[in-house]
């Protein structure tokens, strides 16, 4: 077979292998569509078939590592829902409830860890795998992951939600100074941010500054987007070291209000016990 014969065959299995990539990487995107809407939907067994699929056509998808990934989150989360909120269990139930959690959580990081080595520059990826080692308690590991994130803002859906993350991770640390810096600028950047609002409040409660912790509790706390009770129950606490018992008691009763099977509002009424009856509406 003459050279340029072999040439011309080279360049004709190319550009058909090229071809057969191409196919793939539209099925592995079709499928990757898919597998978003589903988990728009809450449909996790299903969400996370098509992520599989779309790896399948294609193992270089990142953004399908990534969707897989937030399957395992959002089954941490809800694993968490019924750890903490629904039913604050307690005993067996909840060291096996810990050990579900821990599993999604271990899963979800690493497929963030999987799309990252795909993709270096993955933004949301890195921001991802922050998340999971805050939820895992590894708050130095977290911190490190926030600021690979901000590093690489090109596919970083929210800075400023990394930012808050990135705050939280240093006040679980104790460096109170780094978290307040991260915490301001995301509120800056994101006035309405109800996680960064309760956080910067947190590092104002723990640095005794009561004014400015009760301010932002009070906003995260009137909030009904937020939804969280525990500004309500910080609230309460900082209205306490105030001496102001009225209003740390409305800051009890609208805690036991959210969730009253909680954890937190377990913490609410024992912490707020000495405050007098709760209100009628409080009790419904």
């Amino acid at each position: 077979m003459s050279t340029r014969i072999a040439t011309a065959l080279l360049v004709i299995l190319t550009a058909c292998g090229a071809r057969g990539v191409e196919h793939n990487a539209a099925k592995s995107s079709t499928r990757l569509d898919l597998a978003k809407d589903f988990l728009r939907k809450h449909e996790l067994e299903a969400a996370e078939a098509e992520s599989n699929r779309s790896l399948a056509f294609n193992p270089s998808n990142d953004e399908a590592y990534l969707i897989r990934g937030l399957v395992h989150m959002v089954r941490a989360i809800d694993t968490m829902r019924t750890l903490e909120i629904e039913s604050c269990l307690t005993g067996v139930d909840a060291e096996i409830t810990q050990r579900d959690l821990d599993s999604h959580l271990k899963k979800a990081d690493q497929d963030f860890e999987r799309a990252t080595k795909v993709t270096p520059d993955y933004g949301e990826g890195w921001a991802n795998r922050g998340i999971v080692h805050n939820l895992l308690e590894d708050y130095p590991g977290a911190a490190g992951y926030f600021e690979k994130a901000l590093e690489n803002p090109m596919r970083l859906d929210s800075p400023s939600l990394a930012r808050a993350h990135l705050g939280w991770s240093f006040f679980h640390q104790n460096k109170l100074v780094e978290a307040a810096k991260e915490l301001r600028q995301a509120v800056q950047f994101q006035p309405n941010m109800c996680v960064a609002t309760y956080r910067l409040a947190r590092v104002y409660f723990a640095r005794e500054e009561w004014e400015k912790a009760a301010e932002l509790f009070q906003t995260a706390s009137d909030d009904t987007s937020c939804g969280s009770q525990e500004a309500s129950l910080y609230l309460m606490k900082t209205r306490m070291q105030q001496g102001l018992v009225d209003d740390a008691r409305r800051a009890r009763d609208a805690c036991l209000k959210l969730s009253p099977r909680s954890c937190i509002a377990s913490k609410c009424r024992a912490d707020g016990g000495a405050l007098g009856a709760t209100t009628k509406a409080a009790r419904l």
